[in-house]
């Protein structure tokens, strides 16, 4: 069986975490033991970039009204960031699944 395996992806950004202080951070996903050509692979490779987005981005409570919003923004920032940045097509259907499909009656 053929894996593919890939190094720790990291993912530069600008984070809105911190007290929603705008800071220049690194985010890192270890991916590199997985096959992300795999449906279990593909979804542990997605649990992990969306444990490491709220790790950078932070929690969605905080003490300003605009933080809320902020966090959302880094968290879809950072996602989409990691998704593209491993370009593996697995993950990304995980990310934007597919629109359902609706089988036409008689």
């Amino acid at each position: 069986m053929h894996r593919l395996v890939l190094p720790t992806l990291a993912v530069l950004a600008l984070s809105m975490a911190a007290g929603a202080h705008a800071e220049e951070g690194i985010m890192r996903v270890k991916v590199g033991d997985l096959n992300v050509h795999s449906d279990a692979g593909a979804r542990t490779a997605f649990k992990r970039i969306n444990i490491a987005v709220r790790n950078f981005c932070g929690p969605l409570q905080g003490y300003s009204p605009g933080y809320p919003a902020e966090v959302r923004a880094c968290r879809k920032e950072m996602t989409d960031k990691a998704v593209s940045k491993l370009d593996a097509p697995l993950v990304t259907a995980l990310y934007t699944p597919q629109a359902t499909t609706q089988l036409a009656r008689r």
